[in-house]
């Protein structure tokens, strides 16, 4: 403990090893005091960011097909669907008239969906709702679009930054895992590709996001490999705006027959502190009162967390798990002021907008 909190004082870099020696021996409660002080050490303040934002979906087709997603469907089942542009505008419209500034726009693995659709898509939410800031295609979206189009992922991503694309959410990283990922996700891109296709992103100009999504076929050696691989990204590319720990939702997945209940609380604390204390070099961890609740939520920020996410107008991927959670932006900001924190709303680019 001694050399682990000399080394955070001193701002100091931890190791994998002192990583893994954290998550597997420390108290829970020592892991939230070392998030703390890690935060302080960095100048984080006890302001607390949401951003109001709706997260539509295009598409639920797709040939990916993960065991742990309970969104995908085959396109010959009865309830999948693909929005008309026309449709997705309008959500896009209805959501900034309510206060969105940010849509969160990702979809399925759809091999029938044309470039076009994708380019238009871009071009008509800027054009035609230029109030909101479109944060649209995960990594593995792009690996998607790219293979379909018969064009290279930088290629893709050259296209749409002309088109105005400028971040690009940090979905399908799961656990960045190889190992993992053979047995969660057999047809998803590999970690090494998701990582490429991130710097690629990063070395054009664009910010994005970083997530993990544990509390599955993973180990602690897992989540240290994911920690270290975008840790050494950052430090490459300075290109992620934030990380964004979640847990997996069993419910109505493949992985529901050995999965039947979700990690509890106190899992999701332990990786959400050991995240601020070994990402050195991200300004923002992200608590997520979306998966875990307001009671859970709110200790996050105890844990590391100076953020707290969207307020998600629209949600499909984990309402299809049956994820209960719903807030109004008046019940964050009242959450954020009740655990003694400053509720800010901000960007996409958590740039302030307004301070509570």
């Amino acid at each position: 403990m001694d050399d682990i909190l000399k080394s955070i004082l001193s701002q100091k870099r931890l190791t994998k090893n002192e990583g893994l020696n954290i998550l597997k021996d420390y108290s829970t409660l020592k892991i939230g005091q070392l998030a703390t002080i890690a935060k302080e050490q960095r100048g984080i303040k006890d302001e607390v960011g949401f951003v109001v934002d709706t997260n539509p979906n295009y598409t639920n087709i797709c040939d990916t097909e993960c065991l742990f997603c309970a969104f995908w469907r085959k396109e010959s089942h009865g309830d999948s669907y693909v929005l008309s542009l026309d449709k997705i505008v309008e959500i896009v419209k209805t959501s900034y008239h309510n206060g969105a500034t940010t849509v969160l726009l990702q979809g399925g693995h759809n091999p029938s969906i044309e470039l076009d659709y994708y380019c238009n898509l871009i071009k008509r939410i800027i054009s035609e709702v230029p109030g909101i800031h479109l944060h649209a295609f995960s990594a593995p979206e792009i690996h998607s679009i790219a293979k379909y189009s018969n064009i290279t992922t930088h290629e893709l991503l050259k296209l749409f930054w002309g088109l105005g694309l400028r971040t690009i959410p940090g979905g399908g990283a799961e656990v960045l895992s190889n190992k993992v990922r053979k047995k969660i996700s057999p047809l998803k891109i590999s970690a090494d590709e998701w990582i490429n296709i991130t710097r690629e992103a990063h070395l054009i100009g664009f910010k994005t996001t970083a997530t993990l999504m544990f509390g599955h076929a993973e180990e602690d050696e897992d989540i240290l490999e994911h920690l270290v691989r975008i840790r050494q990204l950052q430090d490459e590319t300075k290109g992620f705006l934030s990380f964004i720990p979640w847990t997996f939702k069993p419910e109505n997945t493949f992985m529901e027959r050995n999965i039947s209940k979700e990690i509890g609380g106190d899992r999701y604390l332990r990786v959400l502190g050991l995240s601020r204390i070994f990402l050195d070099n991200f300004s923002h961890i992200q608590g997520s009162w979306f998966t875990q609740g307001f009671k859970v939520g709110g200790l996050s920020l105890y844990y590391g967390a100076n953020d707290v996410g969207g307020t998600l107008l629209e949600e499909n991927v984990l309402k299809s798990a049956n994820n209960p959670y719903r807030a109004s932006v008046e019940e964050i900001i009242h959450f954020i002021r009740s655990e003694g924190f400053v509720p800010v709303q901000r960007d996409t680019f958590y740039k302030t907008i307004k301070t509570y």
